[in-house]
């Protein structure tokens, strides 16, 4: 079973590209995972089934793992069995009957736009990629793309005069979204002055690409926003601006449902947690005025 784990470990670096904390945390999970079977004498696939989880679930609980780890664990142990089982080495969904403990959701970590405004102050001008950079957080905020969708833009998917982007999202579902004036700013000139210094065939179609010439990958820009992070002080990833750009929407009086299809949220729900966001800044900038 090792071996399985080492080629779902392969897949999630190669194919869904994620980084290595994200691989470290999954290979941390099964590794538990299959000492706890070690310990059962249950050591090939045939011999887990839905009772197994549930023992599983209790020795986790019963050493004091909170429910947000126990989730999480679960998580990774239902990922790598649909892995399993699209490679034909399981059949049974083992996991159909498994509630995972129910959380309440933290309210999303979002900056302010001065906040945005510093994350500029802090790349290095000096940078071979300064524009490219610069042109990724401004599109970011822009646009409240996720990371995994900015990556898959194409050069012909930008429209300058309608201010509209093509997006492929989540299940390869395509959507538009409307960029501000200082992305477009800010692309035409990491286009005109940066990327093609860097464009090996003409033939590329990508937005964003590396020194090779190549598509530029989400782990790169991860890298970025980890090293931002140290000068701000706090955690900021790609989708800390995601929830920024959809905060500064609400705030400014936008429709939850246009926000929704900029989003790209197949659900109005997933949408409201920012609502809560915005009730909490309502209430601070009310416990500042005299009413």
């Amino acid at each position: 079973m090792e071996k399985l784990v080492e080629q779902f470990l392969q897949y999630l670096n190669i194919q869904k590209g994620y980084s290595f904390n994200t691989i470290d945390s999954y290979h941390f999970d099964l590794q538990q995972f299959l000492t706890y079977c070690a310990s059962l004498d249950i050591l090939s696939l045939d011999k887990m089934d839905e009772n197994l989880i549930k023992k599983y679930i209790y020795f986790l609980e019963q050493n004091e793992i909170s429910k947000r780890s126990v989730s999480r664990k679960l998580s990774s142990l239902k990922s790598w069995w649909k892995y399993l089982t699209r490679q034909g080495h399981v059949t049974t969904d083992i996991f159909q009957i498994i509630d995972s403990p129910k959380l309440s959701k933290p309210l999303p970590n979002f900056l302010e736009d001065r906040e945005v405004n510093a994350l500029f102050t802090f790349l290095s001008k000096e940078s071979e990629h300064y524009l490219r950079n610069a042109s990724v957080i401004e599109l970011l905020y822009s646009t409240g793309l996720r990371v995994s969708e900015l990556v898959k833009i194409n050069v012909e998917d930008l429209d300058y005069n309608r201010q509209e982007i093509r997006v492929i999202g989540k299940r390869e579902k395509e959507r538009i979204v409307i960029m501000g004036k200082k992305a477009i700013k800010a692309l035409k000139q990491y286009i005109e002055v940066e990327r093609s210094k860097y464009i090996k065939k003409a033939s590329e179609r990508a937005l964003f690409v590396n020194n090779k010439g190549g598509r530029l990958t989400v782990r790169t820009i991860q890298r970025l926003f980890v090293a931002l992070s140290k000068f701000i002080g706090k955690p900021l990833t790609p989708h800390v601006l995601r929830h920024s750009f959809a905060t500064t929407l609400l705030n400014n009086g936008a429709d939850l449902r246009v926000v929704q299809e900029l989003l790209g949220h197949s659900s109005l729900q997933t949408t409201q947690i920012y609502t809560h966001v915005s009730l909490i800044r309502l209430k601070e900038i009310m416990s500042k005025v005299d009413l």
